[in-house]
């Protein structure tokens, strides 16, 4: 009898369903804490690369201005730096099929790092004197901006993800 107890050594050399079990929801609650802290940064990252964006569509409408004496002439409507299909008003001023292409000297092709499409993205009005860069429904947290980039004439409670920079007339808000 003695024979028959030492051969049912009890043995621990696994873990149990229930500790398996507990250590996947722990690594689970890690890994989904990770990635909320990391989609923030990428938010960060897209909004900050906005506003560098601006400053370089800024320096080439500047730089344009420099050369031909005055800005791009969109006639009135909103063209966009990032969709040649956004409206089919065309820069007239030089008289180009769009701002992309009065530009290309100066700045690169240029888009928004996470595009909604449609209704949103980089647009510009202007006139031989003034204009006005806007990017319309394209901030994802409005926070990331300083101040003097919101737009005071457009914030709308449908809309009020807008920021933008302006000259002359548009120095107030566009």
């Amino acid at each position: 009898m003695n024979d028959r107890k030492s051969c049912r050594k009890k043995t621990s050399a696994g873990f149990t369903l229930i500790e398996l079990l507990v250590v996947i929801a722990i690594i689970g609650m890690l890994a989904s804490i990770i990635l909320a802290s990391l989609n923030t940064a990428r938010v960060k990252s897209r909004d900050a690369r906005r506003v560098a964006d601006m400053n370089q569509m800024r320096n080439a409408i500047e730089l344009y201005n420099d050369t031909i004496g005055h800005y791009p002439h969109s006639n009135g409507a909103w063209t966009s730096f990032d969709s040649p299909t956004y409206s089919p008003n065309p820069i007239v001023n030089p008289n180009v099929a769009n701002l992309s292409t009065a530009l290309s000297p100066y700045l690169r092709s240029i888009a928004d790092p996470k595009s909604l499409g449609g209704d949103s993205g980089y647009l510009y009005v202007g006139n031989n004197d003034n204009y006005c860069i806007l990017f319309w429904r394209t901030p994802e947290k409005m926070s990331n901006f300083s101040s003097n980039l919101l737009n005071p004439v457009r914030p709308t409670p449908a809309n009020p993800n807008n920021i933008y920079t302006g000259i002359g007339i548009y120095g107030g808000g566009c």
